[in-house]
């Protein structure tokens, strides 16, 4: 009977849950908290504006903005979502890189079976296929003429998709617009590489726009309040 009880209290199950609960006790931010914490600063400051997505994979972050935005009575607010749905592009091989050509692969088929079976209907989701390098255009900025971003998610991982995503953006983000970035500290916190790098790069290119640290959240996000200068 021992043995059997020990077998369940260290069973992988049972300790995945004591880390889960250890987590939450510690008051530790997950994304999911840093899109509950953008929401609230969205109402409370009155940003107008839709939530961008930028790097799908199977909907978890996505999701859960769709239940910001119910619990926050936003009626009119998009979930704008951009992906490949065929994982990672090809890319350089920095020297911390950790990601791999064509990882979080989901097709777009089955990431719009799980919005649905997760309750997010089509009437409020807008999703646009393909590599940012390829799809982020100045046709789809032209076509999303008179939109603001109230709040940016970027989980792009990479680099080069996170500085095309960042000046895609720039036309979009407003006083007030919150920013966060899924892996800025990733690359072993080399602020020379992956997305830490790319908003540098972006900052240095459009002194116009300021960000404002707002918070760590996860173990490697970070996140920033946009301030335009003009």
């Amino acid at each position: 009977m021992k043995i059997f009880i020990k077998r369940i209290l260290f069973s992988n199950f049972v300790l995945r849950l004591l880390q889960i609960f250890d987590v939450r006790m510690e008051n530790r931010m997950t994304e999911l908290g840093m899109i509950a914490q953008a929401f609230q600063f969205k109402e409370i400051n009155q940003v107008e504006g839709d939530y961008f997505e930028f790097g799908l994979y199977r909907g978890k972050t996505f999701i859960y903005a769709h239940r910001m935005l119910k619990r926050y009575g936003s009626a009119n607010v998009i979930l704008r979502g951009f992906d490949s749905f065929d994982g990672l592009p090809p890319h350089k091989d920095y020297e911390d890189n950790i990601w791999k050509e064509g990882q979080f692969a989901c097709t777009e088929n089955e990431f719009r079976k799980i919005l649905l079976a997760n309750g997010v209907l089509d009437n409020c989701v807008e999703l646009v296929k393909g590599f940012f390098s390829e799809s982020l255009t100045s046709q789809l900025k032209a076509s999303l003429s008179g939109v603001t971003a109230a709040i940016v998610y970027i989980d792009c991982d990479l680099y080069e998709s996170t500085r095309d995503v960042l000046n895609f953006i720039e036309k979009f983000i407003i006083n007030g617009t919150i920013v966060c970035f899924d892996d800025f500290y990733s690359n072993r916190g080399d602020p020379d590489q992956g997305e830490s790098r790319a908003l540098t790069d972006f900052l240095e290119i459009n002194p116009q726009v300021k960000f404002i640290p707002y918070f760590d959240y996860s173990p490697v996000g970070k996140s920033f309040i946009v301030r335009r200068l003009v």
